[in-house]
């Protein structure tokens, strides 16, 4: 009985064994199979342009990254929330009046000085030119040269009421033959509240050589105009060049020294984070935002010529998707970081 007990256990042991080596030997083979398919998708995805497999890849690709795929979501500029603009998927709009067209009539106004086919939309971006002695189209422009391809939200006036939060995300390409004026400033993103004569409330400038903030001729500068007694002008330490893009977050909360707020994102570095008046208190709402080319100097003969000296006559740029987010301060979500959801993709 007692042999019979043990032979008994010793068959079992052995089964064991033979099952754990079974086991083992399983789990090799399938780590193997897991490693040789992960191994033969990266060489695969690698040279996929150039092999009958792009298809494939592609559509793998596409659908995981299906949720930065772009869809315009129009939005008015105080509607509250997510309004998102593609480009891709928007025309623009003819008016009986030729000196003037729209991207989208009641959510994008063109502005221009003084031709209206400064601004275009090509290979799924707005692309802005101001050439300064192209032909004026514009007969009602009083101009002699011109000096803005702007684009801008609407209706106008949209006068935020203090305590208006937004959120303004693109990205923004200095095209092959930019150059930096050395004479000249000009800016690509402003926000108006529309008093005649008054400068915007922010802005991003270009500077001039010895200009205010760095003096440091190409330097991107984030500049509020807000306050009555002076004008600030931050350098942000980039200086574009020809060819480079920049990806740009703007946070701003209009206010006034109790609850201003404005914040600046280039390329994922944060140039500028400051509490301060961002409104005017002689008019104390938020305005209008407006990207492009805005050439002010161009208004005058001899700004002109401090740029044909430096054999500037022009200048080019285009932006990508941009993603707008407004907010009350009973809205929800009020305050809460909203980077990533207006970041260029």
């Amino acid at each position: 009985m007692i042999k019979k007990i043990l032979f008994l256990i010793v068959f079992l042991l052995i089964l064991c064994c033979k099952q754990f080596a079974f086991t083992e030997s399983s789990t090799s083979v399938f780590d193997q199979f897991v490693t040789q398919k992960l191994v033969t998708y990266s060489s695969l995805a690698s040279s996929a342009k150039n092999s009958s497999d792009a298809i494939n890849l592609n559509f793998i690709t596409d659908s995981l990254n299906s949720k930065d795929k772009c869809s315009t979501k129009n939005g008015g500029a105080g509607e509250i929330g997510l309004k998102v603009f593609c480009w891709s998927d928007i025309s623009l709009e003819e008016s009986n009046d030729k000196t003037k067209r729209s991207i989208d009539s009641l959510h994008l106004k063109i502005d221009t000085e003084c031709n209206p086919d400064q601004v275009k939309i090509d290979k799924g971006k707005l692309s802005f030119h101001v050439e300064l002695e192209s032909t004026i189209s514009n007969k009602n422009c009083e101009r002699q040269y011109n000096m803005r391809a702007e684009v801008r939200t609407a209706p106008w006036n949209v006068n935020h009421v203090s305590g208006t939060e937004e959120w303004f995300g693109w990205n923004y390409t200095f095209n092959d033959d930019y150059k930096i004026d050395k004479q000249n400033p000009w800016l690509f993103f402003q926000v108006h509240e529309g008093t005649l004569g008054d400068t915007p409330l922010i802005a991003l400038w270009c500077m001039n050589q010895d200009g205010p903030g760095s003096g440091r001729a190409g330097e991107i500068h984030v500049v509020n105009n807000a306050h009555t007694s002076k004008s600030y002008y931050n350098p942000s330490g980039f200086v574009p060049k020809a060819g480079e893009t920049l990806d740009i977050v703007v946070h701003v909360v209009w206010g006034d020294y109790s609850n201003g707020l404005l914040q600046v994102w280039i390329n994922g570095e944060m140039v500028h984070n400051k509490n301060q008046r961002t409104v005017r208190a002689s008019n104390p709402v938020g305005g209008n935002a407006k990207w492009g080319i805005y050439k002010w100097k161009w208004a005058n003969k001899e700004g002109v010529e401090r740029s044909k000296e430096q054999d500037i006559f022009s200048v080019s740029t285009s932006m990508g998707p941009l993603r707008i987010i407004t907010r009350k301060p009973d809205t929800e979500n009020y305050l809460k970081s909203s980077y990533l959801d207006v970041a260029p993709r």
